[in-house]
């Protein structure tokens, strides 16, 4: 299903190389649930605004997520919504700041999950494209910044910073694009 004005978004594309069939449908609606809450906190402590109190299955998360934030200098994007004017596809990333004794930003996507997820890599170059087209920042070092549920210091995974992560989100959308524009075929 496109995104807004029939754009994909970055998470659409992806989509398909998670396999959630695993996981029980409560335990991710709970999932998608504690994320949502976790991202809008994370977000307005980011973007230095008066936030309610969480679930307490949420607070471990958000405390992990401020004991990491003491070390952004500064805060140049918070949930923004990027699209790409060339290739075609939009981005609701979390986050792009700098690391006090950096000189350059980063895009930081916050996850929840224990483990690290086979679209990650591609999610953060297909962000750090969007960043890069829209406002011409430097980037270096993005990644993605697992929270933790007890509240203890998140791990940071790096993109790798090749061309590969790019250019395989780049395919997954060529794809897409393809099997959707013949889905539709099919159905006339």
């Amino acid at each position: 299903m496109p995104g807004r004005d029939g754009i994909p978004s970055v998470t659409e594309v992806l989509s398909i190389f998670q396999d959630v069939s695993r996981i029980r449908p409560d335990v991710l609606a709970q999932a998608a649930e504690r994320g949502t809450i976790v991202h809008k906190a994370c977000a307005a402590i980011a973007s230095g605004l008066w936030s309610l109190g969480v679930p307490p299955d949420c607070a471990g998360y958000v405390k992990s997520f401020e004991r990491w934030f003491d070390l952004v200098d500064e805060v140049h994007l918070v949930e923004a919504e990027l699209a790409h004017p060339v290739y075609g596809y939009m981005g609701h990333l979390d986050l792009c700041v700098t690391l006090k004794g950096d000189k350059d930003p980063r895009v930081v996507d916050l996850k929840t999950p224990v483990t690290e997820g086979p679209t990650w890599q591609a999610q953060i170059a297909a962000y750090e494209e969007l960043v890069d087209v829209n406002t011409k920042m430097q980037l270096k070092q993005s990644g993605s910044l697992r929270l933790k549920a007890d509240g203890g210091f998140p791990k940071f995974n790096q993109n790798n910073g090749d061309a590969g992560a790019l250019n395989a989100f780049l395919n997954a959308l060529a794809a897409y694009r393809y099997f959707m524009a013949a889905s539709r075929y099919f159905k006339s």
